[in-house]
């Protein structure tokens, strides 16, 4: 046998057809919208909405629950759109920065996927928490 005869070289491989290869990865919708939601909790000065009806919130406790998001993946890629309330007083510009900043890190770094862009919906600024005062 010759050296040409000795088969192919390891670089001249055809792609593993079907149910041969490693496999892949799909990485659903649901999963990066929780993934979103959780890093808006994670990022602080930001959280979720309250329920509205007629466009009025009701009850007081939108910050404590999960943001909605919605996420569109295509391939290695995905889009979110995220609703939020900030804690005021804040610069709304730097906060959603910062906000969509970490939501692309955390996406990113546990899914595997490209964020094309984060689009942040804010509904509401929120007071911040004033502590209870004590007479003496």
């Amino acid at each position: 046998m010759s050296g040409s005869d000795a088969g192919p070289t390891v670089s001249e491989e055809p792609d593993p057809a079907p149910g041969e290869g490693p496999g892949r990865t799909v990485i659903g919708e649901r999963v990066v919208e929780k993934i979103a939601a959780r890093a808006v909790r994670e990022a602080g000065r930001a959280g979720g909405v309250a329920p509205r009806v007629l466009g009025v919130p009701v009850g007081r406790e939108g910050m404590q629950r999960a943001s909605p998001v919605t996420a569109w993946v295509g391939g290695d890629a995905t889009s979110l759109s995220v609703t939020v309330s900030l804690v005021w007083p804040c610069s709304v510009r730097t906060t959603t920065r910062r906000l969509r900043d970490h939501i692309i890190e955390r996406v990113e770094s546990l899914t595997g996927l490209h964020v094309d862009h984060v689009d942040i919906d804010v509904t509401q600024l929120a007071s911040a928490p004033h502590p209870s005062r004590r007479v003496r």
